[in-house]
């Protein structure tokens, strides 16, 4: 564990996290801030995507496991957002996101898991 900001709060060590993803031949930055209000309480999400700003911003409090999960989520994000998909009219991108993460991801995971015992 490190020692917080103020130098009190234990947190836990942060991920070592590449500096950026290219995604459809754009970078895309990656940033590991306190994402919590100004009463230091969670704002109820672990990250962000910035399509202005081209910056994935995660909670650097996360685990590494935690961390990971956030990063690829947000990778979704900014994909959809690369592709132009999210400009469509009707588009609910939380849901495909979620459903990437959730039921797509896993699939692939034990797809490349039975490969590797062949």
């Amino acid at each position: 564990m490190g020692i917080g900001g103020d130098g009190s709060l234990p947190v836990p060590d942060q991920m070592k996290l590449p500096r950026s993803v290219t995604i459809a031949g754009v970078p895309i930055g990656i940033l590991q801030e306190d994402l919590s209000d100004e009463d230091n309480l969670p704002k109820g999400y672990y990250g962000y995507y910035s399509d202005e700003r081209r910056v994935i911003v995660i909670e650097k409090t996360l685990s590494p496991k935690a961390a990971k999960a956030t990063v690829r989520h947000e990778m979704l994000h900014a994909a959809l957002a690369l592709s132009g998909l999210d400009h469509l009219e009707r588009f609910e991108e939380e849901a495909i996101v979620k459903c990437m993460d959730s039921i797509f991801f896993p699939a692939w995971d034990r797809f490349l898991r039975s490969l590797n015992k062949k």
